[in-house]
């Protein structure tokens, strides 16, 4: 299980990578594309000077880069970024003894799944059944087979995945909370070292 969690981790990780590289290298034609033709003239050959002239400034790169960003923000915080990475206001919660920390956990993670649960079917009904959603294009994308605009639904859609993906993790937080007993922060796992070394 944990070589499947770690293979898991490193494909999801080139993902957002690629994402990443991808967003970069779309930027660099929109920067190239609005300013070559305005630069032709430090060329000294003629023709590259002159084929400069006729470049254009590229409409879609902006669009793509920004369904591309939403993509990845999402994409990350679904399966990149751990539960200890994020901020955590936990005073209280450090506080409490391991029994009731526990249970914080567990009812955090309920609270947590039962919320995005009660909200999954109208936001899924409000990204792919609404005539709007599907009614309203991309302007300046295009499917690469088709040709066809791209629904600006599949610009939202980013977030059902990470719906799903957080109620999968909380779900799997609660049975392994209630098994193991909560995990440990950074202090309590340098006391345990240091007691180990000693």
């Amino acid at each position: 299980m944990q070589n499947f969690a770690k293979w898991l981790t490193r494909g999801c990780e080139f993902i957002a990578a690629m994402i990443l590289a991808a967003i970069f290298l779309i930027f660099l034609l929109q920067i190239f594309a609005r300013y070559t033709s305005k630069i032709a003239w430090l060329m000294p050959n003629e023709q590259i000077s002159n084929w400069m002239l006729t470049v254009e400034p590229v409409g879609w790169t902006i669009n793509l880069i920004s369904l591309l960003w939403v993509w990845l923000i999402f994409f990350g915080c679904s399966f990149v970024v751990r539960e200890r990475d994020h901020v955590k206001f936990d005073i209280l919660y450090r506080a409490l003894p391991e029994h009731l920390r526990r249970i914080a956990i567990i009812v955090v993670s309920l609270i947590t799944i039962f919320v995005l649960l009660w909200s999954f079917l109208p936001t899924w009904d409000s990204i792919f059944g609404s005539r709007l959603m599907d009614l309203k294009k991309i302007q300046t994308l295009r499917m690469p087979i088709t040709g066809d605009k791209i629904p600006i639904k599949w610009l939202f859609a980013s977030y059902i995945t990470l719906m799903i993906v957080v109620i999968l993790r909380y779900a799997w937080n609660c049975f392994e909370v209630s098994i193991k007993g909560p995990p440990k922060n950074t202090i309590e796992e340098f006391s345990t070292t240091q007691k180990d070394d000693t």
